[in-house]
């Protein structure tokens, strides 16, 4: 660690991101209301996703995002079965353009189950590309470490 409290894997300061997973969701059901002239519409979906890397499982979801302006702003929930056995539960939300099919997520989870209790405390983020058309996804997710805290300036009296 540096005087400035930068690690070696941060040389800069700044988030530490590491891959979790890759994961391949699939649409089994898509309803929509099209966005009104105002620009703002919803869908309704769900289906499945295989999770691969250091969390693997097979998943169910449902998303209901709202659409605007060109983008789905998703709020995702659903469950994954861990291949080494248990459970983990998982919220999805973030941005992805309609248009170009790139979007950024944030995914959270819970579990009661001791050996994925760590992804409690895990904040992961992920890139994607969207295939709207066909109702697939792919991302890729990266956990979030904080490696750099920077000073609150004190209040001026």
């Amino acid at each position: 660690m540096d005087e400035q409290g930068h690690t070696a894997s941060t040389p800069e300061g700044g988030m530490l991101l590491e891959p979790l997973c890759d994961v391949t969701w699939t649409y089994d059901l898509i309803r929509s209301v099209e966005p009104s002239p105002r620009g703002d519409g919803r869908l309704f979906g769900q289906g499945t996703a295989a999770f691969t890397g250091r969390l693997a499982g097979q998943a169910r979801w449902s998303n209901s995002p709202r659409l605007r302006g060109g983008y789905a702003f998703p709020n995702a929930h659903g469950v994954l079965d861990v291949e080494v056995g248990g459970s983990v539960l998982f919220r999805l939300t973030g941005m992805s353009s309609l248009t170009d099919g790139r979007g950024i997520h944030v995914l959270t989870f819970e579990t009661g189950d001791d050996e994925h209790a760590w992804l409690n405390d895990a904040f992961a983020l992920g890139e994607d590309s969207v295939d709207a058309a066909r109702g697939a996804l792919a991302m890729r997710y990266y956990t979030c470490t904080v490696d750099y805290l920077p000073g609150v300036p004190p209040v001026d009296d």
